[in-house]
């Protein structure tokens, strides 16, 4: 509970945490499978801060430019605005898996749709 609410503390200024105490754990004896960063962008390329970006119990929040590190032990890397209008307006989910032959991953930009309404 304290992890998510400092996330969101850091969040609010454009600070992007990582999986630095996964489970009360610190990175050196964490050993991640999997490090993945990215963009999260709308339809027309801007940045979206705040995003929620989780994977395998691990999570982060995107920094003022759109821009996440996450390390996890789960391909499966979920990406949801759970703050409503205050990034800039509400945008659907969504879900990517990353290659499995790869320990570092640049996914690029991932593009959020706008929720209609």
């Amino acid at each position: 509970m304290l992890g998510r609410i400092l996330t969101r503390l850091f969040a609010l200024f454009g600070v992007t945490t990582t999986c630095v105490a996964c489970y009360g754990v610190g990175y050196e004896e964490y050993h991640p499978e999997y490090i993945t960063t990215g963009r999260v962008v709308d339809t027309e390329g801007n940045a979206i801060k705040g995003i929620w970006v989780e994977t395998g119990g691990c999570n982060t929040r995107t920094s003022a430019n759109g821009e996440f590190t996450v390390y996890g032990n789960s391909r499966d890397i979920w990406f949801e605005d759970d703050d409503g209008e205050a990034n800039g307006g509400e945008f659907e989910g969504r879900n990517i898996r990353v290659p499995q032959y790869q320990y570092t991953n640049n996914i690029g930009d991932v593009e959020l749709k706008r929720k209609t309404k």
